[in-house]
């Protein structure tokens, strides 16, 4: 998936994380979205947000205890993003 858009910025908690986190998923899913990665299989939509998140959002991931989706074998991005929300709910 070529492209020219620039990526964008990592996860960075400020001031207010559960506000940062709430924009920078909006900024996240406008990215799929934009690149058409959307329609991408789970395993790249997840590979996308753990490359784009930043050390903090990675280092919580590993933290969670995601089971795979069984219809797809995986763990799926909606998975990862609702855990964030519950996550920064209660920050």
């Amino acid at each position: 998936m070529a492209n020219n858009l620039p990526t964008i910025p990592a996860f960075a908690p400020g001031t207010n994380p559960p506000e940062s986190w709430r924009h920078w998923k909006e900024e996240f899913e406008d990215y799929l979205e934009a690149l058409r990665y959307s329609e991408a299989p789970e395993e790249t939509k997840t590979a996308r947000f753990r490359h784009l998140c930043g050390e903090e959002l990675t280092k919580q991931l590993r933290a969670f205890d995601l089971k795979p989706n069984d219809d797809c074998g995986s763990v799926t991005l909606q998975q990862v993003l609702q855990e964030f929300d519950k996550y920064f709910l209660d920050y």
